[in-house]
């Protein structure tokens, strides 16, 4: 299965860019990029992010979700094995 790796030039001021993602495979965040926004998040693999994930609406990932600090949505987070978090998750509703 194939990562896209994000960095600090696909966030502005912590907030991707376009927005929503939705991914055909493994998402890799840069630790460098802190924590990060999204609308809302979903990759058909797994999510690693250095630092933080928060979305507006849902994250949803066909395999595991980690994060070194927190995960946060405002509806729901779905993983199809693990979800970690350095701190904490929560999750509004799904």
């Amino acid at each position: 299965m194939k990562t896209l790796t994000l960095s600090q030039k696909d966030f502005t001021n912590g907030k991707y860019k376009s927005g929503s993602l939705e991914y055909e495979g493994h998402l890799e965040i840069d630790a460098s990029c802190g924590s990060v926004f999204f609308t809302s998040l979903k990759v058909t693999g797994g999510i690693k992010a250095g630092w933080g994930i928060k979305a507006g609406w849902g994250i949803v990932a066909g395999e595991g979700i980690v994060a070194g600090l927190g995960i946060e949505a405002g509806e729901g987070i779905v993983a199809g094995w693990g979800i970690e978090a350095g701190r904490g998750i929560v999750a509004g509703w799904f």
